[in-house]
């Protein structure tokens, strides 16, 4: 399974719909959708306002979006630092709005992007946030003898700027921090892959086993304990007596 394949079938496990739900968007609203992926999001939005801005660094993944696009959708390949907002908002009158989606936790100093995304909002603009916390350590055995370790790489991980595993446990203060007001917060967010209680579904094991194949950094943190690893963890994803743990958060705010 590739990347692109994995991204795919995951959009099947994400309940898009309910999010957008709780936004307080409108019909005029052009919306920027910040790592757009295989474009779910964006075609979901686009039904609902009046244009939507998608951006990936994956060429793949824009080539694709391109390929499906409707009359309101646009795509650019680019990392968020290199976004030229100052074009979106002269062609479309301003920015209204901001979704992202497990993207903001590649970034390695998201409380000055969060800022600068408040400058480019109109006043009165929205942003939602949807994004893990702990989500290797947190589906895996509080008791198991690897938990402490997994949870050490996470923490380092976040150090070193690479990835922020808890993210989404400090998106409303980063926001707020960066002058937003939170409207909406779910701090335990139902997802089939993520954070469910109970035994997880065949697609979702092997989706779960794709992901672990290219956890290069943790199979080189754990070593040769690698595999063993992961037999215990899809091994609790599993069992019948497997128990969500915050690991999904989900945040909307405005200006």
């Amino acid at each position: 399974m590739n990347l692109f394949q994995e991204y795919e079938k995951q959009q099947g496990w994400r309940d898009w719909a309910r999010f957008i739900a709780d936004i307080p968007l409108t019909a005029n609203d052009t919306v920027i959708d910040l790592g757009c992926s295989v474009g779910d999001v964006s075609n979901l939005l686009s039904h609902k306002v009046k244009h939507v801005v998608g951006v990936d660094i994956n060429s793949e993944f824009i080539a694709f979006c391109d390929s499906r696009k409707t009359c309101n959708q646009s795509f650019a390949e680019s990392d968020f630092q290199n976004i030229d907002y100052l074009d979106i908002q002269r062609t479309f009158g301003g920015v209204n709005g901001v979704w992202a989606s497990y993207s903001l936790s590649y970034l390695s100093d998201p409380l000055s992007y969060l800022t600068s995304l408040y400058s480019v909002l109109n006043e009165g603009g929205w942003i939602a946030l949807l994004d893990v916390s702990c989500f290797i350590s947190g589906n895996l055995a509080k008791e198991s003898k690897y938990f402490d370790r997994v949870l050490a790489f996470e923490q380092a991980s976040y150090r070193s700027g690479l990835y922020d595993f808890n993210f989404g446990a400090k998106m409303p203060g980063m926001l707020q921090q960066a002058g937003f007001d939170i409207v909406h917060l779910d701090e335990d967010v139902f997802d089939l892959e993520l954070n469910f209680s109970g035994a997880a579904t065949l697609e979702v094991i092997e989706g779960w086993t794709a992901r672990l194949a290219r956890m290069k950094k943790l199979q080189a943190f754990l070593g040769e304990e690698y595999p063993n690893f992961c037999d215990e963890f899809l091994g609790n994803l599993s069992c019948e007596t497997h128990e969500k743990r915050g690991n999904v958060r989900f945040v909307v705010a405005k200006k």
